[in-house]
């Protein structure tokens, strides 16, 4: 299915200029509708001298300004979205979630989209209510993570494809397709290819030849893992090498009362990822 709705959800910690660019050009490219959904703080950065604040007026005045810094932080993020999506012609829309309510809204908004794009993976960069993982766990839509510090303004060009044969790796693909089509180049990275007998003989050639009938450009790479390093390893040590601009990969896990439980080399990849990360669950 072509890409036609992108939502990407950023706050103030997480929202940049290049975030904002970056998504409207995937949007660009496949004619896509684009959301911005910005979440207000989950918490204020109080003062220290602030916690002695008494009185019905005094404390009224004080929320009174946060909310104001929280609609001034919203207006701005706004403004630069809109310009954004109207300098390259793009259908947008602009929407605000409150921090401390936003895990649920989030994931329903998640579910009208095509493909999220979020600024960074953990709490601590986002509200930890609706993180990029609680999100992706909870709705099934494919979720592009942009790092801190990524500065490329062109779209996927240069793809990884993590592939382990299994069903979250095959969802990925799916998941991906619009964005791999559109690529360049595709590079299926297979690691410790004779530790998973569903291999088969030859490594991530079948995979490969279902992506080639797709009229993408696919080369295959085994790769060993080195002493002491993991899969994780491996991969981000390949695409950085490859020249990579994207990292595909499924994701296994599940969320069980806001408990996020992910496999170690998705764990790896979203705490180390030097590139925008496509994960599919």
């Amino acid at each position: 299915m072509p890409l036609r709705t992108i939502s990407i959800f950023f706050d103030e910690k997480s929202f940049s200029q290049n975030l904002i660019d970056y998504a409207v050009g995937i949007a660009v490219q496949h004619k896509a509708h684009v959301a911005g959904i910005f979440v207000k703080p989950f918490d204020w950065p109080y003062e220290p001298h602030e916690s002695y604040v008494r009185g019905r007026e005094a404390i009224r005045a004080l929320i009174e300004h946060y909310e104001t810094q929280e609609g001034l932080a919203a207006d701005v993020a706004s403004a630069r979205f809109q310009a954004a999506a109207e300098r390259h012609g793009v259908g947008f829309e602009f929407r605000t979630l409150r921090g401390v309510d936003a895990g649920d809204e989030a994931a329903l908004h998640s579910l009208h989209a095509d493909l999220v794009i979020v600024g960074h993976a953990w709490p601590g960069k986002l509200p930890g209510s609706w993180s990029a993982v609680s999100m992706l766990l909870g709705s099934g839509v494919p979720f592009l993570i942009v790092p801190e510090g990524w500065s490329a303004k062109t779209t996927p060009t240069n793809v990884t494809l993590a592939w382990n044969a299994s069903r979250v790796a095959r969802r990925a693909i799916a998941d991906a397709m619009p964005l791999l089509s559109a690529a360049q180049s595709v590079r299926v990275v297979v690691v410790n290819p004779e530790a998973n007998p569903l291999y088969g003989a030859a490594p991530g050639a079948d995979i490969a030849l279902l992506l080639a009938r797709q009229d993408i450009n696919v080369t295959v790479q085994q790769l060993q893992t080195a002493p002491g390093k993991s899969v994780a390893d491996a991969i981000s040590a390949d695409a950085d090498e490859n020249g990579s601009d994207l990292i595909v990969i499924g994701a296994y896990g599940h969320s069980r009362s806001r408990e996020l439980f992910l496999g170690g080399v998705t764990r790896s990849l979203l705490k180390s990822a030097t590139v925008p990360l496509l994960i599919a669950h």
